[in-house]
């Protein structure tokens, strides 16, 4: 039977770029082959594979030589939203939320913004500490084993969360990490009940970290967090500084 999918002559019909921007939707929620990204989007192999090069030659996509899966560049698009006046307002806001986190408890404070199945750094504070984690701008973390990730996930209705919890990865992490949807989900259920997220030593041997959700406009589109080395972050201060983060972000937006 041919195959009645478009091919390149038929991607007239559809331009080019609109085909770029439906793969690129597509990979924002997960990785894929070739193949795979050819039938989400309705086209054969040939033409998906057409478009994915244009998308890796221009960086917004990774090619893995291992595994043959696409995967988003989420930093690549970091730098087409921070002069937006709408990202700009609200930096103006996170900003100054996260020096002032730093400076009341000496610990670096983040926030981190979900993207392809991983939360991504999108602003960070550092901690003046001697003994800390050095994080940068455009770290990627896990959403299944770090507190970010919890954090953003506390939000979702129940059938929402099913679904996600379903497409993610979690072979990354420590072996404290939950090692499955149901794990993960008692977890999450906790983070809600509580109103933040914690991480001890689940991301990073030795880190710990906790987060709250960043609600604006009506959703949530991020995590605010406070994390550094475990050995100065036990259980009973990670409580009384996700009280503290949970607080300030009512507070402030």
């Amino acid at each position: 039977m041919p195959d009645k999918r478009s091919t390149d002559d038929d991607l007239g019909n559809m331009s080019h770029i609109r085909r770029g921007l439906m793969v690129l939707e597509q990979l924002a929620t997960r990785s894929a082959t070739a193949a795979e990204v050819g039938r989400l989007v309705n086209v054969n192999r040939s033409s998906a594979l057409r478009i994915l090069g244009d998308l890796v030659d221009a960086g917004y996509v990774a090619r893995d030589d291992a595994t043959k899966e696409f995967t988003i560049r989420p930093e690549r698009f970091y730098g087409l939203i921070v002069n937006h006046p709408a990202h700009e307002q609200l930096m103006e806001k996170i900003g100054p939320l996260l020096k002032r986190l730093t400076g009341e408890t000496g610990e670096a404070s983040l926030f981190a913004a979900p993207a392809n199945g991983s939360m991504v750094y999108v602003h960070y504070q550092p901690s003046s500490e001697v003994l800390t984690l050095r994080e940068r701008i455009g770290t990627v973390r896990p959403i299944h084993c770090s507190a970010v990730g919890r954090a953003y996930l506390l939000t979702m209705d129940g059938k929402t969360l099913d679904e996600v919890l379903g497409t993610l990865d979690y072979s990354g992490g420590t072996d404290r990490a939950a090692k499955g949807p149901l794990e993960l989900r008692r977890r999450v259920e906790e983070a809600r009940s509580a109103g933040f997220a914690l991480d001890i030593d689940e991301t990073l041997v030795g880190a710990s970290c906790v987060a709250a959700p960043l609600n604006h406009n009506g959703r949530c589109i991020g995590s605010i967090a406070l994390s550094g080395p475990t050995s100065r972050m036990p259980p009973d201060r990670l409580v009384e500084l996700g009280a503290l983060v949970a607080r300030e972000l009512t507070q402030t937006f």
